[in-house]
């Protein structure tokens, strides 16, 4: 999670609980980059194939410099993280970002997408 310069170790802590929480929920890899994406998209996708297990991650990029989100999934994270959660985790970060509350706004985006990432535990998995 590049983003030293902007949250505090307290703030980075409660972002980690975060993801943990989704990441514990499902058979999916959470991950965070804060900073400038030049070129938007593509940057976050350059970013999400650089990434171990790439097709099983959720990649959050938030730009604040240029007010812009980018969430990227894997081939396989996309199965049960569609398009659709990603729209509604980033309005929830986009609504918490317009009253500056960047830790609240991923904790709700990390939210939002671990509950669709959810696999319910089979009794194998005991």
């Amino acid at each position: 999670m590049p983003s030293g310069d902007f949250f505090t170790t307290s703030e980075q802590n409660q972002i980690a609980e975060s993801i943990a929480t989704a990441e514990a929920s499902s058979d999916l890899s959470f991950s965070l980059f804060v900073g400038e994406l030049e070129e938007g998209r593509k940057d976050a996708i350059k970013l999400h194939k650089s990434l171990d297990q790439s097709s099983a991650t959720v990649l959050v990029c938030v730009d604040l410099q240029n007010h812009a989100i980018e969430i990227v999934t894997g081939s396989y994270a996309s199965a049960t993280v569609d398009n659709q959660a990603c729209r509604l985790a980033a309005v929830a970060m986009a609504n918490a970002f317009t009253i500056n509350d960047y830790v609240g706004g991923l904790n709700q985006a990390f939210a939002v997408l671990g509950a669709h990432a959810y696999r319910p535990k089979s009794m194998t998995d005991v």
